[in-house]
């Protein structure tokens, strides 16, 4: 680690060094909420946060937020096919279900497995996305210990807005979304927004390597729609109502029933809420209700099934300024949470009842963040954690900062109610401990940071030779993340590179599907009406389960190179192409699975005022 260490600052230094001599365009201060519950500058975040923005999703053209996602450095992603098939998210090599995602501060992980189906949220209607990496289940409570996805959709501004935009290409894509916005003379907001997207995709899996599949096409289809509705009551306070809803079929190969089979799931995404902010004197209090439902239901299939699970939540926060620099949190939660399924479980319901306090100092050379939280399950018990971070600003270019840190992730409905004696109610939370140092410089239009990480979990949750359900495993993850976003000479740039090293104890093994090396860099420039754009993404080699499971596999390292452009034809119209894989790489995250090859397409998009 020392020697990482060594390496992260040489390369700060220099990067540091020329990006002071680069011309530095003034930018506005980027504001995010979820390393702190607080407002803050992305830069003053004390957990390492990535912010990707309105204008760097429109940049990238795509309308999968999967791939989006891929750009984010230390984060990697892997997934059985192309659009719209079953992902897994790995934040700093932590498993999937350690990563907490919210929409708009409600979480949508299923709680069968306990992993969000990131491949079914739409990107048509997100205004933004915060992506916190490393522990802050002190913030959160279950799942969050190794990080936090937070999407914010878009909400009605002051001005009228309407937009309207349809792509194809390569492999049948037909991607089309439409939306408009207004604030009314008397406060009110209004906004919604429609998409519609079909794939017909590819032979997804490997006849070889799982024999048995069908080796036809297997398509996506997704509809989604949202609407919000505001209302404000002055003096920075406001209520609002937001609907989204998503829904769609892909198409899969099971290795089960005959080999002409034609695979198929539906799912249905969909969630409410109502909330409001509000100040009472120097408190600021945001109170939330919402419920978030997802459905799979796999009728076409040699054995079908189906589950459904919904979240019942609300949820009230407060934070007090005690005087300049100094504020105060705190937040009470209570979720009901149900499962329905054709699998009779052994308990299908469950409520959970949460309450944290935090703490924020920000001076002119000090920052300090401190949270602790309780939360209560009616089903196996409680769990208590903590978060301590301190940054010290030695200029007011450079920081540096350190950070301890407790979390837990509660056992599923499937870890603990699923019949036939496989599931197990005596299980235990799985524990985390986390550490991080990290130095980092940031002036305007420039943020690079170096971080050191390190995450120990016990009691992790997996399944003895009889499938039964048990507390058996230790992990450790620790590695070096350098991370850099700026603009140099006109041109945006977001750059990341991960050397990490995420370990299984027990056998001393490399944990599956988890590579020791990602890097990418992503850039985008604009001059006349024109914009061009690139991303640059390495994925070193990863080992996998094979045929039969006990049978571990290499897979190799791949890289991709994706490019987009953008022509502004009017102060209304434009015009947009893009090229994902240009070289027609032939790779696996997956083993068994194979991902798309070079896919070209082009689109128009129609926003006045442009």
């Amino acid at each position: 680690m020392a020697t990482h260490q060594s390496k992260a600052l040489a390369a700060l230094a220099a990067a540091a060094s020329f990006t002071h001599c680069a011309i530095a365009q003034p930018t506005l201060a980027e504001v995010v909420v979820t390393a702190s519950r607080i407002e803050q500058r992305v830069q003053d975040a004390l957990p390492s946060t990535t912010l990707i923005t309105r204008r760097q999703i429109e940049q990238a053209q795509t309308p999968d937020l999967v791939t989006l996602l891929r750009r984010v450095a230390g984060l990697d992603i892997a997934q059985g096919g192309g659009a719209g098939s079953v992902s897994s998210t790995f934040l700093r090599g932590a498993e999937s279900r350690h990563t907490l995602v919210l929409v708009d501060g409600v979480a949508v992980n299923n709680l069968n497995f306990g992993t969000p189906a990131l491949e079914h949220l739409p990107l048509a209607d997100v205004e933004r996305i915060e992506i916190v990496k490393g522990n802050v289940s002190s913030l959160y409570g279950s799942t969050a210990v190794g990080g936090v996805i937070q999407i914010f959709t878009r909400q009605p501004g002051p001005t009228p807005q309407a937009s309207f935009s349809v792509q194809g290409g390569s492999r049948g894509l037909a991607h089309a979304t439409g939306s408009g916005s207004v604030k009314l003379p008397s406060g009110t907001g209004l906004r919604a927004t429609v998409e519609a997207l079909r794939d017909n995709g590819f032979n997804m899996i490997r006849q070889d390597q799982r024999p048995g599949t069908n080796p036809d096409r297997d398509g996506y289809r997704r509809r989604s729609q949202s609407v919000a509705v505001t209302q404000d009551l002055g003096a920075d306070q406001s209520v609002a109502w937001t609907l989204r809803d998503a829904r769609g079929t892909i198409g899969f190969d099971s290795q089960f029933g005959p080999a002409n089979q034609a695979d198929e799931s539906r799912f249905h995404e969909r969630g409410a809420s109502l909330s409001g902010k509000f100040r009472l004197g120097d408190v600021r209090v945001n109170a939330l209700a919402s419920r978030s439902e997802d459905e799979l239901d796999t009728d076409l299939t040699a054995f079908p099934f189906f589950v459904h699970s919904r979240s019942d939540s609300a949820q009230v926060d407060a934070e007090w300024q005690l005087r300049p620099g100094h504020r105060v949190t705190a937040g009470l939660e209570h979720t009901r949470q149900r499962l329905r399924s054709d699998t009779v479980y052994d308990r299908t319901a469950r409520t959970l009842v949460g309450g944290r306090l935090g703490y924020a100092l920000d001076t002119a050379s000090h920052q300090l963040q401190l949270n602790v939280r309780q939360d209560s399950y009616s089903d196996f018990g409680s769990a208590t954690t903590w978060l301590a971070a301190y940054g010290l600003r030695l200029t007011d270019a450079w920081r540096v900062n350190a950070s301890a840190s407790t979390g837990f992730t509660a056992p599923t409905f499937n870890d603990l109610y699923y019949p036939f004696g496989l599931g197990n109610p005596d299980l235990r939370p799985e524990r985390t401990k986390s550490a991080e140092v990290g130095l980092q410089y940031a002036v305007e239009g420039h943020d690079l940071r170096a971080t050191l990480f390190e995450n120990r979990f016990t009691d992790l949750i997996a399944s003895d030779a009889f499938f039964r359900r048990l507390n058996i495993g230790r992990a450790r993850t620790r590695g070096l993340e350098l991370a850099y976003h700026g603009r140099v000479l006109g041109t945006d740039i977001h750059a990341g590179f991960t050397r990490q090293d995420p370990r299984d104890l027990d056998t001393d093994t490399r944990l599956l599907r988890r590579a020791s090396t990602l890097a990418q860099v992503a850039v985008a420039r604009e001059f006349g009406g024109w914009q061009l754009g690139g991303n640059l993404r390495y994925t070193g080699p990863r080992d996998d389960s094979g045929v039969p499971s006990n049978n571990r596999v290499r897979m190799g390292s791949f890289t991709l190179l994706d490019l987009t452009a953008a022509y502004r034809v009017s102060s209304a119209w434009s015009l947009f192409a893009r090229v994902e894989n240009l070289f027609d790489r032939d790779y696996q995250t997956i083993y068994g699975y194979q991902q798309a090859g070079r896919g070209v397409f082009a689109g128009v998009k129609w926003q006045p005022g442009l």
